[in-house]
């Protein structure tokens, strides 16, 4: 499919409602692309459709539900946590080394030394130890920072000294310098992040969201840095994307924001384009395919 959702086989144009897929790849491209609702189009209206393989490593996500109940087979995506990893690190180190203090001082061509922080011996509690916490969990460890990562299914993993259910948040988040929410939306989940969480944070913490934007209370976030507790927040996603402009959170000086674009690297797309070719081998030659949803998840 081209740019202007035009389709072509052994290089000849085919008309766009004969175009009946059996096996999919939708690319970063396919949903942002100028030809994205065609592409949607097409792949929830084929009849032949037998695999799909996703660039998400979720799927709660109306349009990834669409596709999700069309296909006989749907596989998630979890090339993107080492780049995930990077942002949290480089929102952290930004955080600890001061950096929002001395774009301040160079803006005002002030020359005065700062005291930092530094990974080494910070104390992390990762909320979801998947495969974005394991990311993160290694590069942390590796600086000599201390990471303690909760989830539902106990033992050891990667990168955690300790793994802990994720009921014993509320006692964790006073002992925490830095707080990373990397769970999925859930009714369980969903606005896990209120006062009551933020009021339990270290004044001198940072929170960070890699999760979903309905994870988090964002008046109580707001408030909360208001009154101290935690002292920053770093979020790649939010309760409603794209953010509105009248948005507090775009203009507070205590939150950096990006476009839920942390995922968004060269080598992102290496590794996607690169699970779909195993998985692809697997499909032909009859095996069970990497990162098979249950249809469970796209029942209404």
């Amino acid at each position: 499919m081209t740019d202007e959702g035009r389709f072509y086989h052994a290089g000849s144009r085919v008309v766009t409602d004969k175009v009946e897929p059996e096996i999919v790849f939708g690319s970063l491209d396919c949903f942002f692309g100028p030809a994205a609702g065609v592409f949607v189009k097409t792949v929830t209206t084929s009849d032949r459709l037998e695999w799909f393989q996703s660039p998400a490593a979720g799927v709660d996500n109306a349009v990834l539900k669409a596709i999700g109940k069309a296909s006989k087979q749907y596989t998630t995506n979890h090339t993107q946590a080492e780049s995930m990893a990077e942002w949290a690190l480089w929102a952290a180190l930004d955080f600890l080394r001061e950096g929002p203090l001395h774009r301040a001082q160079q803006e005002a061509a002030e020359w005065k030394r700062v005291q930092a922080r530094e990974i080494a011996g910070s104390r992390w509690l990762v909320v979801g130890y998947g495969s974005i916490g394991e990311a993160v969990g290694k590069r942390v460890t590796a600086l000599g920072g201390h990471v303690t990562g909760l989830r539902r299914s106990p033992g050891p993993a990667p990168g955690a000294q300790e793994i802990l259910p994720i009921g014993v948040l509320p006692d964790l988040l006073p002992e925490a310098d830095i707080v990373l929410l990397s769970v999925p939306h859930t009714s369980e989940t969903e606005g896990m992040a209120d006062a009551d969480f933020f009021s339990k944070m270290r004044p001198d913490a940072l929170f960070m969201n890699l999760g979903r934007g309905a994870l988090v209370n964002e008046d109580a976030l707001v408030a909360a840095l208001d009154k101290g507790h935690p002292a920053y927040a770093a979020l790649d996603v939010t309760g409603v994307e794209p953010l509105p402009a009248e948005s507090p959170l775009w203009h507070h000086p205590k939150i950096m924001i990006t476009p839920h674009d942390s995922s968004q690297t060269n080598g992102t797309i290496l590794r996607a384009d690169g699970t779909f070719v195993d998985n692809l081998h697997r499909y032909l030659n009859g095996e069970p395919l990497r990162n098979l949803v249950d249809r469970k998840a796209f029942e209404d």
